[in-house]
């Protein structure tokens, strides 16, 4: 289902006195303009040429249904002057009837005439980003041309994404606009501030370590955690790129961690998330949902080769099913879906995107997260306590990146590509890649039956992050040692703030005795820490001394200084041996 239908559907009604008249006996162009003011209110300048096909017939009333009620300031008019239009308003759609004043009969005579209206739903401003959706058209034998002009304000920030481009002339045509709309966006990045409680209980007599999946960077996403309450024992990454946090809950206790992210959304893939696929196996095998082996998932692998070509196949296959999002669902998996196509939801289209793509030797994972909507029909959620969205990645080997799409909501929009580009409104929870089910989603942990409300998520027009990287250095290491030992221990750089530190690089060595040891390119995420194991033989020394390790990270410095103790049982042997020397020395004087 397309966007002109959704938006803008037209209907052409033509009355005569006992002469039957049907919408094939006429020709209609339209040159549509939409101009977007500053403010966001949109207008919309319809200038229509009707043709006759008959020589008797003229047309003398045109009625326009449009799916918004944000609709005013309706004027109308012909050769022949103002028309007063008849304006409606229910459930939240617009109808808009005109009566011509002119009568234009004759095979081929052209009826012009315009309407003009202020439409309010074409832009919204949505935090820092300007989204623009001008509705498509249905294909249709008695549309002849069909062209739109786009006038966007100087105030608008900079053009992230537009699709399809314009035509010639800086213009959509008919062809462009059946398979869609025009779907823009205007800024930099999109800001949420992002407040979430995951509910930790322990049942158990002893204490015991539980973790929570934070949202993580990605490609076109990037983290800050603005506070953690209480703060984890630590933050590890897996190898989804997921940041596991670790808790201590007591025995018979309870815990609510809370934190508050400021999570960035961009269309550009950011720098550090360009990375090499080093265990691309993992990402082909069959997971629980994922019926990678199973024959008919093989058979469509063999026919669709490409991530687009699955893209479009499951588009193409499933339709979604709104009666399900208000209830329980049940995920069906890949075989699933296909067995019952209708009766799909996210994570049907996610789910059979990933097997066929794994059958066809393309890596590919899902994705659970957040998708922000105004509008449900056109891109729903799986509604419940708290609102969580599934779509599919893959991974690209020519960008070295893994590439978010979504299927489902390129359907459910009815064209809007959603696989050339993305857009600012979705936010990634957790990654499933290695399993098809783990790490849980934040939104997921729950306490009892009762529905919680554990998500809340909401627009930052302004929002301050610190980008300096903070950390600290600790050495875990004897401060002295005898000599002839080995010194073993271990120096941990700890990440004290909310941001994953991009890069590090760390240079550890020792003097004067020598041991060397790098680490190019770590990343550390908020809270988290690497431990660089240190092991250097010391040789035997009759007198103190001393041994100093310096270690570098991006630049600055810190060292930790041991003492090295004499070795004690040399001086005893050499003690002995002289006192040995000595008797045998005085035996041999005596025996003389």
């Amino acid at each position: 289902m397309n966007l002109f239908k959704r938006f803008l559907l037209l209907i052409i009604s033509y009355v005569f006195a006992a002469i039957p008249i049907y919408a094939s006996d006429f020709q209609a162009d339209y040159d549509t303009q939409y101009a977007i003011s500053p403010s966001g209110t949109t207008i919309v300048t319809q200038n229509v040429t009707l043709t006759n096909k008959q020589s008797n017939l003229y047309p003398k009333q045109y009625t326009v249904s449009i799916d918004s009620d944000q609709i005013k300031n309706v004027i109308a008019y012909d050769s022949k002057g103002v028309i007063t239009p008849k304006v409606s308003q229910k459930d939240k759609k617009t109808e808009i009837s005109v009566t011509f004043n002119d009568q234009v009969v004759g095979i081929d005579k052209k009826l012009l005439f315009s309407l003009r209206y202020e439409n309010g739903d074409i832009a919204k401003k949505l935090g820092n980003i300007w989204e623009v959706r001008v509705p498509g058209v249905t294909s249709d034998s008695t549309l002849g041309e069909y062209s739109v002009s786009l006038q966007t304000p100087s105030t608008f920030p900079q053009n992230a994404y537009m699709t399809p481009l314009p035509g010639t002339g800086a213009r959509w045509n008919k062809n462009q606009l059946i398979n869609g709309g025009i779907n823009a966006a205007y800024g930099e990045y999109q800001s949420y501030i992002v407040d979430i409680i995951y509910p930790l209980v322990n049942d158990s007599l002893t204490s015991v370590v539980q973790s929570v999946a934070i949202p993580p960077d990605t490609t076109y996403q990037s983290v800050t955690i603005a506070t953690i309450d209480p703060k984890p024992i630590d933050i590890k990454k897996d190898e989804d790129g997921n940041w596991i946090a670790s808790f201590t809950i007591p025995a018979n206790g309870r815990i609510d961690i809370k934190t508050q992210l400021i999570i960035k959304t961009y269309i550009k893939p950011l720098p550090q998330s360009q990375k090499q696929l080093l265990n691309t196996s993992s990402y082909l095998k069959q997971q629980t949902y994922w019926e990678t082996n199973n024959e008919k998932i093989q058979e469509y692998a063999k026919k669709y080769t490409t991530p687009r070509a699955i893209y479009d196949f499951v588009i193409q296959t499933l339709t979604y099913n709104y009666g399900q999002i208000t209830s329980t669902p049940v995920r069906k998996g890949a075989l699933g879906a296909l067995a019952n196509p209708t009766n799909s939801l996210c994570t049907e289209f996610t789910d059979l995107f990933i097997a066929i793509s794994r059958a066809a030797g393309i890596p590919a994972r899902e994705v659970v997260g957040y998708a922000y909507t105004n509008d449900s029909r056109l891109r729903p959620l799986l509604v419940g306590s708290d609102i969580l969205h599934a779509w599919p990645e893959y991974y690209d080997k020519a960008s070295s990146r893994w590439i978010p799409i979504d299927p489902t909501w390129g359907f459910t929009t009815g064209g809007i590509n959603y696989f050339d580009i993305f857009d600012f409104n979705h936010i990634a929870f957790v990654i499933h890649g290695l399993s098809s089910e783990l790490p849980y989603p934040a939104g997921s942990f729950r306490e009892g039956s009762l529905p919680q409300k554990n998500i809340s998520v909401r627009f930052s027009e302004s929002t301050t992050i610190v980008t300096k990287d903070t950390y600290t250095t600790v050495f875990d290491l004897p401060k002295q040692i005898t000599a002839g030992k080995t010194l073993k221990g271990t120096v941990q750089v700890n990440n004290s703030g909310g941001k994953q530190i991009e890069r590090m690089d760390v240079n550890v060595v020792a003097t004067p005795y020598a041991f060397q040891i790098q680490k190019v390119g770590e990343h550390i995420p908020p809270f988290g820490s690497i431990s660089i194991p240190i092991s250097i033989k010391l040789p035997i020394l009759l007198h103190k001394s001393q041994g100093i390790i310096d270690i570098t990270i991006n630049g600055e410095h810190a060292s930790f200084q041991y003492e090295i103790l004499p070795t004690y049982w040399i001086y005893g042997v050499i003690g002995c041996f002289l006192i040995a020397l000595l008797l045998i020395v005085w035996t041999f004087i005596q025996n003389k």
